[in-house]
């Protein structure tokens, strides 16, 4: 019987498409799933479990080779594909059951295990899938593996799209039945007696039942609040569903319905009247990060508490006209603006989400009336960006506790708003200021530890210092109450009608003074900070403190995290004052939390790609040289190695430049995909078989890594300012060269081990793997430590060292044929 024929062709490459399209858009729903359940620092940890699921399923296919070689092809990979259509949305429901706290028991290690063995079954099913497509199947590889790569760079796209449609779990849900799809289009590939056995198999076994039940689930679970949702977020129960919920690509964000309550003002003064009850509805991104949408009915009365508000301190400064607010939220700024009489409004707000609760949804439109604002004009867009590419000038611009507090917690693993807290993003800010213009921003503050307060007056410094100011004092004024602190930087030096305003205002509040250009700051620290007149002093002065304070920059904006890993004396400073309760819950805690669970997760996927991975592969190992085992081994490390560490650099370098993790995510997966699976079908007629060619590869790899290092933050900061598809078609041209020679590294490895030896491969595959899962997980750990461009450099280092490598390995295959050509000639004269 013949196993394929022409006609069958067609379904076959939908097959393959299918699978590797459903495949992308599972893994990157899985960050944005991860991000709403636990915390944004597992965006990479999803990345590491679809590698080793991948891993695993190939693996599999390697033990079972007999079994696999026996059973029709077709049928094979359209059950393999049937059971990544159901374990699709089964591991997304099993995710949603566990409990993925960070509490300091072996229990936490248990839960998080399970975590990683429900993410990776669907990767191993289709790892299974992809496999035997590429190895078994009777068409041209090249045709095979260029449609793989197409599924799987579209799917990187197309998430953004489905989730701007329908919620996380449905969407899961989704990429199921797509990966039903494939099965369905492998079973139009066999042959008619098989596709007939399959017939005869139960509904649940067959592609189309199976499709149609997903299809459904689907549809039912969007349209009821009552379907498939997590049940515990961020540690915290959900009873029941609020009375909105939208998802999009950035958030998920819930509203609840009003009701009156104490106004959850960011820094309210003990002088706010007892109790004062508003009306006010709360909403929260991604499960923590509150903000509120609080009732205007027209009259300054109904908002007169905003004027209880720390944050708004500088709307107290004469001469305010003219402002703008970044991040809209739930209106508050915008709203506290207008009570102060600011008579021309900019809101920009990156979620979309927010600013059509506030202009179309038929009940929050009319409760917030923030459209009702005379001359408001807002936007949707990334704040840094749109200020860059903005031509207007502002009396003020208003930055108030924008984050999510996922992000603040996660510190360096986070990077949704990072970009808004380095050098060149205030730049952008300041640029827009008339000339005696204000910035103000307002932060977390824990008296007695300066912490982030101290980190956001230093860039503060930093900033004025690049704008040419010699003094940055004079320009500095910072207020404080409860856990907020709030600066006020003036273009110009303040006056002293400015002074005697903000004085006024602060005492008359009940606000404390924590640095003036007039008094003496209680910090001697903030006094070193403020009186720096270099950023070389100013980072030394930074530098000073057991927190990591320094002047975050778009090479190591990880403004969030204070938390210095490698300085052992600084962790257990802050450990220390964890345990004795002198340090409170907050930015501090979180970063200790994410860097216990980082150094866990670390822990769990070591054992992980030992028991899965190199234990089962150890007898391919066992059957060569050892000096081959050596260096395939060292071979297959650096480029596991170095590629993961290169696609972290990328994805962090473009979150900041992109303006949200998710398309920094959608666009470097889909080119270094695309580009790395067309760099490795070249490498089939440019082979890299001698020395020359292999130095010549290898160096303009490395080359064009430390060139990227190099001009990637200027080329960054003289674009900012174009529209998002300008800086993704930037984006392309970056990465797309980078990949297509980085896809000449593993086919060229796998070329020279074969030449001396074909037993072993199956091993360096998995060596591969495994350590491209532990480069993801070290990939963050360095470029929080040191910054992204040290990531990159060690990436480029990585590539370097292939070339004793290679050289090494293709000695071998020279030895190899030199014995055989000599052996044969024994023979022929024998």
């Amino acid at each position: 019987m013949t196993l394929f024929n022409a006609s069958r062709k067609t379904p076959f490459l939908s097959g393959v498409f299918l699978i590797t399209f459903s495949l992308l858009i599972f893994q990157i729903l899985q960050t944005r799933i991860l991000s709403v359940l636990a915390w944004y620092y597992l965006a990479f940890f999803a990345i590491s479990v679809a590698m080793l699921g991948m891993t695993v399923g190939a693996v599999w296919v390697y033990l079972q080779r007999e079994r696999f070689e026996s059973a029709p092809l077709p049928l094979t990979l359209s059950k393999f594909a049937l059971l990544s259509a159901l374990a699709m949305p089964a591991s997304v429901i099993v995710q949603f059951c566990l409990i993925t706290s960070a509490a300091l028991s072996l229990t936490t290690v248990i839960s998080w295990s399970l975590l990683l063995a429900a993410m990776a079954v669907p990767y191993v099913f289709s790892g299974v899938v992809v496999s035997l497509a590429l190895t078994r199947s009777p068409f041209p590889t090249g045709q095979v593996y260029g449609v793989d790569l197409l599924g799987a760079a579209l799917g990187c796209v197309a998430v953004i799209g489905i989730l701007n449609v329908v919620d996380g779990p449905t969407a899961v849900i989704l990429a199921g039945a797509i990966s039903g799809l494939s099965a369905l289009a492998f079973a139009a590939s066999a042959s008619p007696e098989d596709q007939q056995y399959l017939q005869s198999k139960s509904w649940w076994q067959r592609p189309m039942p199976v499709v149609l039940a997903l299809t459904a689930l689907a549809v039912i679970n969007s349209l009821s609040p009552y379907g498939f949702r997590p049940i515990l977020v961020k540690d915290e129960v959900e009873t029941s569903p609020g009375a909105y919920e939208k998802w999009n690509s950035y958030s998920r964000v819930r509203a609840n319905l009003p009701e009156m309550n104490i106004p959850n003002l960011w820094g309210p003064s003990p002088n706010l009247p007892p109790n004062t009850r508003v009306p006010l509805a709360t909403m929260n991104i991604d499960g923590l990060a509150g903000t509120a949408m609080f009732h205007y009915d027209g009259t300054r009365d109904s908002i007169a508490f905003f004027q209880y508000d720390l944050v708004n301190l500088a709307y107290r400064l004469p001469a305010i006209h003219k402002a703008a607010v970044i991040g809209v939220g739930g209106g508050r700024d915008l709203l506290s603006a207008h009570l102060f009489g600011v008579q021309d409004l900019t809101g920009v707000e990156l979620n979309p989400i927010f600013i059509n609760l506030h202009t179309h949804h038929p009940f929050y439109k009319n409760y917030s009336n923030l459209t009702t604002l005379p001359n408001l004009k807002l936007h949707v867009d990334d704040a840094r960006s749109w200020f860059a590419a903005s031509k207007e000038k502002f009396d003020l611009v208003q930055m108030s506790m924008i984050d999510t507090w996922a992000a603040t917690g996660a510190g360096a693993f986070s990077l949704s708003e990072n970009g808004l807290y380095t050098l060149e993003g205030w730049r952008a800010f300041l640029k827009t200021l008339n000339p005696d213009g204000i910035f103000t921003v307002s932060r977390w503050y824990n008296p007695g530890e300066i912490n982030e307060t101290g980190r956001m007056i230093g860039l503060a410094t930093a900033a004025m210092l690049d704008a040419g100011v010699q003094d940055a004092r004079p320009h500095l004024f910072v207020a404080s109450v409860g856990h907020i602190a709030t600066l006020v930087l003036s273009k110009a030096p303040f006056s002293a009608e400015q002074l005697r305003v903000l004085n006024d205002a602060t005492r008359d509040l009940g606000f404390n003074v924590l640095l003036a250009p007039d008094q003496q700051p209680k910090s001697e620290l903030l006094r070193q900070i403020a009186e720096s007149h270099d950023l070389t002093s100013l980072n030394r002065v930074l530098g000073s403190s057991y927190l990591d304070l320094t002047v975050p920059t778009d090479r190591r904006p990880f403004f969030f995290n204070q938390l210095r890993l490698f300085d052992l004396p600084s962790v257990v400073t802050l450990v220390r004052l964890r345990l004795h309760n002198n340090l409170a819950g907050g930015v501090i805690a979180g970063n200790l939390i994410a860097s216990g669970v980082l150094i866990m997760i670390l822990f769990i996927s070591v054992i992980a790609v030992i028991a899965a991975v190199l234990v089962p592969l150890k007898g391919a190992a066992r059957q060569c040289s050892p000096p081959l085992v050596l260096a395939g081994s060292l071979y297959f490390s650096l480029i596991g190695m170095g590629f993961m560490l290169a696609e972290i650099a990328l994805l962090q370098y473009f979150s900041v430049y992109l303006g949200h993790p998710i398309y920094s995510l959608g666009v470097c997966l889909f080119s270094l995909i695309l580009a790395s699976g067309l760099g490795s079908l070249t490498s089939e007629w440019l082979k890299l078989r001698t020395r020359a060619r292999l130095l010549v590869w290898a160096a303009i790899l490395v080359a064009y890594l430390v060139v990227m290092e190099q001009i990637l933050p200027a080329v960054f900061q003289s674009t900012t300012d174009q529209a998002r598809l300008v800086r993704i078609g930037i984006s392309l041209a970056a990465i797309l060269p980078l990949g297509f020679l980085l896809g000449f590294a593993f086919p060229t490895g796998m070329r020279l081990v074969e030449a001396v030896d074909r037993e072993p491969t199956p091993w360096f595959w998995g060596i591969n793997g495994a350590t491209g899962v532990l480069a993801s997980v070290l990939g963050v750990i360095i470029s929080m430590s040191a910054g992204i461009n040290i990531t990159m450099l060690i990436s480029a280092g990585c590539y370097l060292l292939l070339i004793p490598t290679s050289f090494a390995l293709l000695g071998m295959g020279s030895a190899k044929r030199r014995t055989t050509v000599g052996v044969r000639a024994a023979e022929r004269v024998a």
